[in-house]
């Protein structure tokens, strides 16, 4: 996985602060290595060597989606594979 993820993670923070949630910075790499490399929708392991738009890369999951007043914020979000993530959508599991 490359170390970069700065130019999402400020994405994510950018359209949160539009919806007027709650924002903290931190790199997606910490959420990544805090969750141990497991997904937490499938709770499958996830490759550090898949980078998007690989669908078993990793991705930063908001637990309750900033599109329905979730926050971005560490205690909200986890890692997802990019596949799990994207069909997961918006909705609250």
């Amino acid at each position: 996985m490359r170390e970069g993820g700065w130019t999402q993670a400020v994405g994510y923070r950018r359209r949160a602060r539009l919806a007027k949630a709650v924002t903290e910075s931190f790199r997606p790499i910490e959420i990544f290595e805090r969750d141990s490399w497991e997904c937490g929708i499938c709770a499958r392991p996830v490759e550090r060597s898949r980078c998007a738009p690989d669908p078993l890369s990793a991705s930063v999951d908001h637990i309750v989606p900033v599109s329905l007043g979730g926050d971005h914020t560490r205690a909200n979000v986890r890692l997802a594979h990019l596949r799990c993530n994207i069909r997961r959508g918006n909705r609250v599991v």
